[in-house]
């Protein structure tokens, strides 16, 4: 196994990402004191592969070496495409990019199946079904062998609050290749973030 090198970071400054001192940074948004970044640590080819359509602005793709990825911030854009709509409608858009033998779709997601029923039509279980046509799956539920929205682990933990935990961050990866997902642990994490960090090793 081999670690990932980059590191993809919602809700974080342009200037932040800019002033990285690092062989890769991006990042995209429309606050710039609150957008989606993408850092490279390690000494690998880093390119921007697919334009990212401005009217979709929190998510960013690019490859390292020869795997796709897309880092992924389902923010709100309007009533109409929020969180997981937003998710859709970006699949949608780089569906050929996603589609290949080593492809990744990771970041926050701000959704779960249990809430399914707030987004007829363009729901979480319908995103996963969507991503598993283009040859994707969720590292986490490959290895837990759960079921969307019957997570143990939590992610995202609203308010700092330990007791209002969900899992809402994802790493979706090709399924002919090999993982391995660890999500940060609430004590040691929640001091810096409401979210826990995705910690994924790509074969």
């Amino acid at each position: 196994m081999r670690a990932l090198t980059s590191t993809a970071l919602q809700e974080v400054a342009k200037k932040d990402i800019s002033e990285a001192e690092h062989p890769f940074a991006a990042w995209t948004g429309s606050n710039l004191n609150k957008g989606l970044g993408v850092i490279g640590f390690a000494d690998a080819r880093y390119k921007i592969t697919e334009t990212a359509d401005p009217n979709l602005p929190w998510h960013l793709p690019f490859s390292i070496d020869e795997l796709n990825i897309l880092a992924l911030w389902a923010h709100q854009l309007n009533r109409e495409l929020r969180y997981v709509r937003v998710t859709h409608q970006i699949v949608e858009r780089h569906a050929g990019f996603l589609a290949t033998d080593r492809a990744l779709l990771m970041g926050d997601f701000n959704s779960n199946t249990v809430w399914d029923r707030e987004h007829p039509g363009r729901n979480h279980s319908m995103l996963v079904d969507k991503l598993a046509g283009l040859g994707l799956s969720s590292v986490y539920h490959r290895h837990e062998v759960a079921d969307h929205g019957a997570e143990t682990a939590k992610t995202y933990y609203h308010q700092w609050n330990e007791r209002f935990g969900h899992h809402i961050d994802y790493a979706f990866l090709s399924d002919g290749t090999a993982a391995n997902l660890r999500i940060g642990d609430a004590d040691a994490w929640l001091a810096h973030s409401d979210h826990m960090p995705l910690i994924l090793d790509i074969g």
